[in-house]
């Protein structure tokens, strides 16, 4: 596979994929020398229009690749999680693939199909709104203020394994720069599944989303991936903590998610002074009541029961 984060980040030796870097090489020659029967170079106009600042995805058909060469269309369908972040289209531009000549159903997708290229068909149900996903981290030693570039990131929140500066060991206290890191659109949809459980999502990236809206019957061609545990999927910067009962006096410690804890200690002196301010005015109940929803009919006495649960109380105040 690519080279890991962790080789990365300690500046160690990188372990080169022979395999990933042969695909690399042979899609290359495939994007410059493919052409129509007319002679001209297939994929050149397309490849020239991802200069402009809104494109970044180069539709590419299967059956191309078939006919230029048979072993690198294998390998990118049966190594294709392995390959594609070799590919030229691998970071800051994307690549989709259509054509596929096998589809498969759902049900079929068992763990023997994880990291291949495979073609489903099914009627989106739901669609979730788009947002920018971290794809490659950009941060900043708080202990000797060097920049570590280009940490990736799968499908969550990955720090830098330890500083990459020789004389500081720092493995822990890092910031995010967001205006160095690298961000795609991200969306989520999902299909009828017909067994438990009910539906599976299927994740849009880049152009791709907001292509499929609920109740549209569609073809998805991807891989099968294996995502980590929902509880670690949190915004950036803002690490979920846990914690789990344990023997002896320490057993009165709730299980689960303390997120806020790690919120708190990341709050700015100006930030603390502007929550201080909010609750010290008397009407804090009624402005927290219209400030969310204030375009619903009704919001203020609708909201009120979750502004409490929100606020702590027990109860919302009669009236």
């Amino acid at each position: 596979p690519p080279p890991t984060a962790a080789a990365a980040n300690a500046g160690g030796d990188v372990v080169k994929d022979e395999l990933a870097e042969k695909c690399q090489k042979l899609f290359q020659a495939f994007l410059e020398e493919f052409r129509t029967a007319d002679g001209e170079v297939k994929y050149g106009r397309d490849a020239e229009e991802l200069i402009r600042p809104e494109r970044n995805t180069l539709l590419v058909s299967f059956s191309d690749l078939e006919r230029f060469n048979q072993e690198l269309a294998t390998t990118i369908q049966e190594e294709y999680y392995r390959d594609h972040g070799n590919v030229p289209a691998g970071k800051e531009f994307y690549l989709s693939i259509q054509d596929l000549p096998t589809r498969h159903k759902i049900r079929e997708l068992s763990s023997m199909r994880i990291g291949t290229l495979v073609k489903i068909s099914g009627q989106v149900v739901r669609t979730h709104p788009v947002h920018p996903e971290l794809v490659s981290g950009s941060f900043l030693c708080m202990d000797c203020q060097g920049v570590i570039k280009d940490v990736p990131q799968q499908f969550k929140y990955a720090l830098p394994t330890i500083c990459r500066n020789p004389v500081c060991n720092n493995r822990a206290r890092f910031h995010l720069d967001t205006h160095k890191s690298k961000f795609i659109d991200f969306q989520k949809a999902e299909l009828p599944r017909g067994s438990i459980p009910r539906s599976m999502e299927v994740i849009l990236r880049a152009e791709a989303v907001e292509t499929a809206q609920a109740g549209d019957r569609c073809d998805f061609t991807g891989t099968l991936i294996v995502v980590p545990d929902v509880s670690q999927l949190s915004t950036p910067g803002l690490r979920t903590e846990t914690s789990s009962r344990v023997g002896g006096g320490r057993g009165v410690e709730a299980e689960g998610l303390r997120g806020l804890k790690a919120l708190g200690s990341q709050m700015s002196v100006k930030e603390w002074e502007k929550v201080f301010e909010m609750s010290q005015d008397k009407n804090l109940y009624h402005n927290l009541c219209t400030s969310l929803f204030p375009t619903i009919h009704g919001t203020w006495r609708s909201s009120a029961p979750g502004r409490c649960t929100l606020a702590g109380r027990l109860a919302a105040p009669p009236g």
